[in-house]
């Protein structure tokens, strides 16, 4: 099966319903798929071939749609651009991945020069955006009002091509480009259907950025499953709970870190909200407490969480609504932190250094295999060896396996601090954080120290006019932590890097102190 039957599918049984809700634009899946077929046939004349990559640099909106399903049609690849990379950041995938033609937005286009200067290879660059009006580049659409209506179709393409070239967030090093062909995101969304973590409502929104794999798989799922799809360009706060008032969203996905930006939005009970019937969450560990504000927030709501990554198109684990529950007993509450139980399709294990499973409560790799893990990293064969072994995906991710197979993550591989020959979980320390009710966020890193080899130090964004201080905070946290996690030194920020996924970028805070020191 190929991505493009989605649409296509739904082009033809269901062509009057309503496909798309972008500001003042609303398309059936009639017009939705005709613009589609425009649009493929627009870039198979500019050259556009099978196996070609395709860049798309633009904020969400419904465009992003009719490229990825246009793009894969040809048998051709998408390649999705973080908008918050740098100029460096962007030249190094366009470069890497060889792209034909660059889709970009207005708001980009001074980067243009730029490109033209340092990327060779790329024939054209498309302005995708409402306007008409010239400026020196190719119209989206123009190109598409100068095509034909043709109906879509697949030309030769098979469940084993790279449709998506998506690079890493770059979160621990150098960016890579995942390779992920339709069998994989496919499966995906079947791995998803059958642990009915994708079933949606009538009308889901994307917050999240498209060029970040959670919203490409919500898209894959939405549209095969001929839900309407509404478009929110940039995420805030207010303009979240607007776009779901306004639209009367039912399905959404967001991040901890916009989560917590939502629920502690200051004019949030002015919204309504009632319409939302299932909240998914992911990316990032959430820290019990805000998922307990989260609660309060949206009663009702069917909580899901999902854990993952790009390499896996991405769900590994859920932790189902049946799971979300507060002011229940020891196991249901420490339930609460865990990342769930695998889906359908996918095996997942914790494993130690021999490749044996761990017992239940000891710290091991978490490891999975299915049709959903990725082909693997493009022009790295060395890379994808040392994640790929014997037919298993070693995710770099540290975790525990409690006695009814829920897996709980306590740390990224190489984010786990050794103080005086012991292991720290950063998410542990950061947990205990969050318990205090005037820390907004925090991030805890380990650093080098001449007696114990690593310290811990924490990152921490308190709340407006708050009056904590490094000495009452460190208080707090020693009336929850062994003295041994309990950071040695304690940063208060404005904000905490980010990556366009909404991780914290621990690396970044690394270098950062180490320039200071």
């Amino acid at each position: 099966m190929i991505i493009t039957h989605g649409l296509i599918y739904n082009a033809q049984f269901n062509p009057s319903s309503l496909a798309i809700i972008d500001g003042s634009h609303r398309y059936s899946y009639h017009t939705l798929a005709e613009r589609t077929g425009k649009l493929k046939e627009a870039m198979k004349k500019r050259g556009i071939n099978k196996g070609d990559c395709v860049g798309i640099l633009m904020l969400n909106n419904y465009r992003y749609l009719e490229l990825f399903y246009a793009i894969t049609a040809i048998g051709a690849i998408a390649v999705p651009l973080n908008t918050r990379l740098s100029l460096p950041e962007l030249e190094f995938i366009m470069k890497d991945s060889g792209l034909k033609i660059l889709f970009i937005q207005s708001e980009f286009i001074y980067f243009i020069p730029y490109f033209k200067e340092k990327v060779e290879g790329i024939k054209e660059y498309i302005v995708a955006d409402d306007e008409k009006k010239e400026c020196g580049h190719s119209l989206y659409e123009q190109i598409i009002t100068n095509e034909s209506a043709v109906k879509l179709t697949c030309d030769d393409v098979y469940e084993d091509d790279v449709a998506f070239l998506i690079y890493t967030g770059g979160t621990t090093g150098r960016s890579k480009g995942v390779m992920l062909s339709h069998k994989n995101l496919l499966h995906n969304y079947f791995n998803g259907l059958m642990s009915k973590y994708l079933e949606f409502g009538s009308n889901v929104l994307y917050s999240n950025p498209m060029y970040h794999l959670g919203g490409c798989s919500k898209m894959i799922a939405a549209m095969s499953q001929g839900r309407t799809h509404t478009f929110l360009k940039s995420f805030t706060p207010k303009g979240f709970l607007q776009a779901v008032q306004d639209y009367q969203v039912t399905d959404v996905t967001l991040v901890p870190t916009m989560l917590n930006m939502v629920v502690n939005e200051p004019d949030f009970r002015k919204y309504d909200v009632s319409s939302i019937k299932t909240l998914g969450y992911g990316a990032s560990p959430m820290p019990v407490e805000l998922l307990k504000k989260v609660f309060k927030a949206f009663p009702g709501v069917e909580l899901f969480q999902a854990y993952g990554m790009t390499e896996a198109s991405p769900v590994l684990t859920v932790l189902g609504p049946q799971d979300h529950v507060i002011n229940g007993n020891e196991k249901q509450e420490r339930r609460l932190a865990s990342a769930g139980r695998y889906v359908q399709g996918v095996e997942v294990r914790v494993v130690n250094e021999d490749g044996k499973d761990v017992t239940v409560g000891q710290v091991g790799e978490v490891i999975a295999r299915g049709s959903n893990i990725m082909k693997g990293y493009w022009k790295l064969p060395e890379e994808t060896a040392l994640v790929i072994r014997n037919g298993w995906y070693y995710t770099g991710d540290m975790g525990t396996v409690d006695e009814d197979d829920y897996i709980y993550i306590v740390d990224r591989k190489k984010d786990m601090i050794i103080s005086g020959g012991v292991n720290i979980y950063s998410i542990e320390v950061e947990n205990a954080f969050y318990t205090h009710p005037e820390v907004i966020e925090v991030a805890v890193i380990g650093v080098p120290d001449e007696k114990w080899g690593e310290a811990v130090k924490a990152f921490v964004v308190k709340k407006r006019d708050s009056q904590l201080t490094e000495q009452l905070l460190t208080d707090f946290t020693r009336k929850t932590l062994a003295r041994f996690k309990v950071p040695k030194s304690i940063e208060f920020m404005d904000e905490l890097p980010k990556n366009g996924a909404g991780k914290v970028l621990k690396r970044s805070l690394r270098t950062m102190f180490l320039e200071h020191t």
